[in-house]
């Protein structure tokens, strides 16, 4: 709208520039002083036009030099061709600045507001007044047809610049509305979508935590049962994961299992955490279907635990070793994650995986994180260690 509005003010300045000016000019053109003076004139106020119209077509803001440049040079025009008009032909056809001086202020100053373009036009009457001064009183009677005259041109430019001022008011209130608009549907995006992870959240709880809760408190189920507490320490370490989840974490998968490490932790669990690589883009689900299978380990750690996190060649895994080898794994629920269990001398080891990327021959990284060797945990061997493994292909 705003652009559209500077549009029609160069085009009303063009039409009266060449279609009432320049017809003026030419018709008196023997009358003047000087003709090459008033040519002269016309020539720079119709290359103020030209350059504007160029800025406009480029779509650029005008500089506050050129528009500095402009204003300076507009009125400039206006004294020197005035100035080679008798007192008596003031306002009247030969004086053929009068008619647009004003709409040059009206047109440059169109983004500095009304009460600029305001004071470009009094200057402009101020100065036309004083050279008439100079140049002789008229008579009462011509002096009252030259403040007609005046009025009714410096009307028409003061409405122009009302109108843009009022255009510009309710384009700034458009797009404050739209802003709130905005804001308010995005606000209804975030609460439906908080809605809908809360009611998810709460399904996935009412499967698993309501009912161990329930057994708890009618008494189908013994708190001193070891497997009762095992299921306990799983749910407490997946709840612990899903309150992790609303954090804002720079490294999110990393962060969802240190919530669930801390629940061992608080159980008497010493849990060594490793990392290698860096933090890699992993979705919320596929987060999940990493990390269930360690917190499931982690859930039955009776002293001590070593958790890993390796991420290169465009893989992302996850394995913990524990010294608790009778341990339910879940399977995996997401496709492309592969669990691997190995049960080695008291001592369990599960680890998730899944595939980022197609790894380059080049990659380095290919290679799982070795896990360090400590006095409580022995390597297996081939004789005596069990494994299994399962996976969801993508196909």
């Amino acid at each position: 709208m705003l652009g559209a509005l500077r549009l029609a003010g160069l085009v009303i300045l063009s039409a009266v520039h060449f279609g009432l000016a320049l017809p003026a000019l030419l018709a008196n053109l023997d009358d003047y002083r000087h003709a090459w003076v008033q040519l002269t004139a016309f020539g720079l106020l119709t290359l103020i036009i030209v350059v504007d119209a160029l800025l406009g077509v480029a779509r650029r803001r005008r500089p506050r030099p050129w528009v500095a440049t402009g204003l300076v040079c507009s009125l400039a025009a206006a004294l020197v061709a005035t100035s080679q008009l008798p007192g008596d032909r003031f306002l009247a056809t030969p004086h053929w600045t009068f008619l647009e001086i004003g709409w040059f202020g009206v047109l440059l100053l169109f983004d500095a507001g009304l009460n600029a373009t305001l004071l470009f036009l009094g200057l402009h009457v101020v100065m036309t007044l004083g050279q008439l001064v100079l140049a002789g009183i008229p008579s009462r009677q011509a002096a009252a047809g030259m403040a007609v005259s005046a009025l009714a041109i410096c009307a028409f430019q003061i409405a122009a610049a009302v109108m843009a001022r009022l255009l510009r008011e309710c384009a700034t209130a458009a797009g404050a509305t739209a802003r709130e608009q905005e804001r308010v549907r995005t606000e209804a995006a975030v609460s439906a979508q908080v809605h809908a992870d809360q009611r998810s959240r709460y399904r996935e709880l009412g499967g698993s935590v309501l009912p161990l809760l329930t057994g708890l408190a009618d008494g189908t189920l013994d708190p001193g049962d070891e497997r009762v507490r095992r299921r306990c320490a799983f749910e407490a370490a997946r709840l612990r994961r899903l309150f992790a989840e609303r954090d804002h974490a720079s490294d999110p998968l990393l962060h969802e299992l240190r919530a669930g490490i801390g629940v061992a932790e608080r159980h008497g669990v010493d849990v060594q955490l490793a990392v290698r690589g860096v933090s890699a883009p992993v979705p919320r689900r596929l987060r999940r279907a990493l990390t269930e299978p360690v917190l499931a380990a982690l859930a039955t750690a009776e002293h001590s635990a070593r958790a890993t996190v390796v991420r290169g060649g465009g893989q992302v895994r996850v394995s913990v070793v524990t010294d608790a080898p009778d341990t339910d794994i879940p399977e995996p629920t997401e496709r492309g994650i592969r669990v691997r269990t190995v049960h080695s001398e008291g001592r369990l080891l599960v680890e998730a995986s899944y595939t980022l990327l197609a790894p380059s021959p080049a990659d380095d990284v290919r290679k799982p994180a070795k896990p360090v060797k400590s006095a409580k945990q022995a390597p297996p061997n081939a004789g005596s260690a069990q494994s299994s493994s399962s996976e969801v292909s993508p196909s």
